[in-house]
């Protein structure tokens, strides 16, 4: 076994980073929040707004449940949606999405969509972004996937990358 050698200012990067204030704890850019924002937009609709309101919308649920995220993950785990090199293998991404699932839905609420609508929402981010987590794939990949039709079924296919 290792031993964990840890210098004080490495520490203090881990104390900083940890402790970073909620509005720098997401982990998506602009464009990958709009393109994921996008995707959702396919199933998802609030006929009660205009189109720019209801995109408007979706960014702000993508980038909710982006900080829900960073506040259980370790920006360590939670950067592998950015690396091709490093990643979870397929039991660890099904067994990260399980826990992942059962929280996100039990802790994020959005009343403004029916529970049909807010369980897909919620379910189709995370498994965009776990499989960006997957070893050989990123978030450019795991959103481009998303254009596979079975990804825009109700039941679209998790853990498998397509």
């Amino acid at each position: 076994m290792t031993s964990i050698s840890i210098s004080d200012k490495q520490y203090e990067k881990i104390l900083k980073d940890f402790f970073s204030k909620r509005s720098a704890r997401h982990r998506l850019s602009n464009e990958e929040s709009v393109a994921i924002a996008q995707r959702l937009n396919e199933k998802i609709t609030l006929p009660f707004l205009s189109e720019a309101k209801e995109h408007a919308v979706l960014v702000k649920l993508i980038l909710k449940i982006d900080n829900y995220f960073y506040e259980q993950l370790p920006n360590e785990i939670y950067g592998l949606t950015h690396d091709l090199d490093e990643g979870l293998d397929e039991a660890e991404a099904a067994q990260l999405a399980a826990r992942l699932n059962k929280m996100a839905h039990e802790d994020i609420s959005l009343p403004f969509l029916s529970d049909q609508h807010e369980y897909y929402a919620i379910t189709f981010v995370l498994s965009v972004l776990i499989n960006a987590m997957r070893e050989g794939s990123d978030l450019e990949h795991a959103i481009n996937v998303t254009q596979h039709p079975r990804m825009m079924e109700d039941d679209f296919p998790f853990p498998d990358i397509l």
